[in-house]
């Protein structure tokens, strides 16, 4: 019951947090949205910031757990490009109003710890990549003269530079035309020649 709850927490944070933001959500607020008395919210955190923390590590490690698995699992490597591509993009367009509002109005130590957070993730994709694209050099699917490492962090980049776009409101339309799009004019540049 208490993982269901804070689960509960956290989902009316995260809606009170998109549509109120940061500075204009209270724990009052959670706690309506959620249906439950202000105390029970404290049963579980210890302050409004504690719950952003934890609604934050709890975003992340979805982003992670739904990209990461993309990458390394079996199927084509152009089209497990395009789902990395996809879910990333879903990822943005589902928590859009939390990422609006929260991620500017975060102060300093909050801004450094999510920072700290998205770097793991970067950084757990690029390795996913770089294997990915080894295995995939030496069955001869990419060019042989391809650098993993640097072909790696340029797909990570691309991903979350469409993220960024997309959050903004610079990048509308289909996500799967986006993802698929993207993917072949990177695919023309990995693939054997």
């Amino acid at each position: 019951m208490s993982e269901f709850r804070r689960a509960q927490l956290l989902e009316a944070a995260r809606e009170s947090f998109g549509q109120l933001g940061l500075a204009g959500t209270t724990v009052d607020d959670i706690a309506r949205r959620a249906g439950v008395a202000k105390g029970t919210v404290y049963l579980y955190f210890k302050s409004k910031a504690d719950i952003l923390e934890h609604a934050m590590l709890v975003d992340h490690t979805r982003l992670r757990d739904e990209t990461v698995p993309l990458i390394t699992g079996d199927g084509p490597l152009v089209d497990r490009l395009t789902a990395f591509l996809a879910a990333g993009l879903v990822f943005v367009d589902q928590n859009r109003g939390f990422f609006e509002h929260v991620h500017f109005e975060m102060g300093r130590d909050m801004r450094k710890r999510t920072l700290q957070q998205l770097e793991r993730i970067f950084h757990d994709q690029v390795h996913a990549w770089r294997t990915a694209l080894t295995r995939a050099r030496r069955r001869g699917e990419v060019g042989r003269d391809l650098s993993p490492a640097a072909a790696a962090q340029t797909i990570v980049a691309l991903a979350s530079g469409l993220a960024k776009q997309r959050i903004r409101g610079w990048l509308p339309g289909p996500v799967d035309r986006i993802a698929a799009t993207t993917s072949a004019t990177i695919w023309r540049g990995l693939a054997a020649r």
